[in-house]
């Protein structure tokens, strides 16, 4: 995706885990103003501090069951998140617009 930011073409998608490409794929046909609200959009400091304390018990190995799998649905959530906020830069720039740096 990366690339594909620099050199402003669509990205690859066999360069996308398969369970996230469709999901990408149906940002092709957001408008620009839809593809920006994605751009800009943030994690709550409240999911941030849920994913975060899942972490550190796991590192301590204290996870409940259910805990486990809340960390790999958020971590699903997470991966999706970011390639969606991808997608939506590298289709903005494909579309002519100019993205602030980072």
């Amino acid at each position: 995706m990366l690339h594909a930011l620099q050199v402003g073409s669509p990205p690859a998608w066999d360069d996308v885990p398969e369970e996230f490409q469709a999901e990408l794929a149906a940002l092709d046909k957001l408008d620009n103003n839809t593809l920006w609200q994605i751009f800009h959009s943030q994690k709550t400091g409240a999911d941030m501090e849920e994913d975060n304390n899942l972490l550190e018990k796991n590192s301590s190995s204290i996870l409940t069951e259910t805990e486990r799998l809340n960390l790999i649905s958020l971590r699903h959530e997470a991966d999706l998140f970011m390639l969606r906020k991808a997608q939506a830069a590298v289709l903005l720039r494909w579309r002519g617009y100019s993205l602030p740096n980072p």
